[in-house]
């Protein structure tokens, strides 16, 4: 920062000795753009109120209102204007309680021009700093408000683009709990034309904004496809496509997408980069783990072709899908919730109660913490 100058400074001086004011004022002009004389506090306070300077010097005693009086009012009504006194006296209680009023500084009279120009330069200083300082702040306040106005806004798409309101089965339960106003995560389900179940659970690198971003194109390539009633392989190989082409070359999106055909009780699924999904019997044990056996979204090119995996369920079921923000939430010592608390929750509660008691399980674990990442649940029922 540059050396504190007076010379764009407006000044408001108060004295009421006409010799001691003629030869401040002639100095002050020297060293100041406009200086504001006034004969006494209150005509110094009516020139305050109107003017709007930027530093006040006030002798102590003047008529009407001294300059104790002044500074009082003036520092209530605006803290950081610097205020100098001038006083011809050495007395302790003066100076408490032009401390406790928050004067800047002082300086005794006779005025000693020379020591009264370094108290206005330090006071300048400091005044500088303070704007300074302001204005950052205001600049970072504004640039905050419009951050999270772009977030708002990202946040509703992704809303609307999850379509909640066409997301309703009755066989289908889900949670999102995103770390941030806008997830990297996302939900997709819909039933095709021959009443087959399509769903994905997708996690893009990192979370907030621009995880969300990359999520747009897996979306619609999703339900695009879904409505043509497509196979999970053409689906995958589509949206690993429309990620590769769209995304940054570190972004990349792990997805467990699936179609469940209840009618001949077959489950297709194809698994880049999600924890395993477990298929549970009523007693909550494991049948089938679909495990994560393929690469995300968007790291491979067009060569890339995507097998899929396809099992018979043969008793009533659950499908259990989740993020790794879900098995990885910590609790206060910093321990992973992790799958096997997932498996021990499944095994203890009844069919019914199991989405729930996994909602409840993994907050229970977290305490008062938050988990660092988005944490995300999708239960489907298998029926025979």
């Amino acid at each position: 920062m540059s050396e504190p100058s007076l010379k764009d400074m407006t000044i408001l001086y108060a004295e009421d000795d006409e010799d001691m004011s003629e030869q401040v004022v002639h100095f002050l002009r020297k060293k100041c753009a406009h200086v504001l004389q006034a004969a006494n506090g209150r005509e110094a306070l009516e020139l305050y109120q109107e003017k709007r300077p930027d530093m006040v010097v006030s002798d102590v005693m003047m008529p009407e209102m001294d300059g104790l009086e002044l500074a009082e009012i003036i520092k209530q009504r605006d803290p950081a204007m610097p205020i100098i006194l001038t006083t011809a006296f050495n007395d302790s209680a003066y100076l408490h309680r032009a401390i406790d009023i928050g004067v800047d500084n002082y300086v005794l009279k006779p005025v000693d021009l020379d020591k009264l120009h370094a108290a206005m330069l330090k006071s300048a200083d400091l005044l500088f700093k303070t704007r300074e300082l302001v204005t950052s702040r205001a600049q970072l306040e504004a640039y905050h408000q419009a951050a999270e106005e772009e977030r708002a806004l990202v946040s509703d798409l992704m809303k609307r683009m999850m379509q909640p309101e066409r997301m309703v089965d009755a066989r289908v339960r889900y949670r999102l709990e995103p770390t941030d106003l806008v997830s990297g995560d996302l939900i997709a389900f819909r039933r095709a034309r021959n009443d087959k179940l399509y769903l994905m659970l997708a996690d893009s690198t990192g979370h907030g904004l621009p995880a969300a971003l990359n999520l747009l194109p897996v979306n619609q390539v999703f339900y695009s496809m879904v409505e043509k009633g497509l196979p999970v392989s053409q689906i995958v190989e589509e949206m690993n496509w429309a990620v590769k082409l769209q995304s940054p070359a570190d972004r990349f999106v792990s997805a467990f997408v699936a179609c469940l055909d209840g009618y001949n009780r077959v489950i297709e699924t194809w698994n880049g980069g999600i924890p395993s999904a477990m298929l549970v019997d009523e007693a909550g044990k494991v049948c089938h783990s679909f495990t994560p056996n393929n690469l995300p979204l968007g790291i491979l090119d067009r060569t890339f072709v995507a097998r899929t995996d396809i099992f018979q369920w043969h008793c009533r079921s659950q499908l259990v899908i989740y993020s790794d923000g879900l098995i990885e939430a910590e609790d206060e010592q910093g321990a992973a919730w992790g799958s096997d608390n997932i498996r021990l929750v499944l095994e203890q509660t009844p069919p019914a109660e199991r989405f729930d008691a996994l909602i409840g399980g993994v907050h229970r674990h977290l305490g008062a913490r938050r988990g660092f990442d988005d944490m995300t649940l999708l239960m489907v029922d298998c029926t025979m």
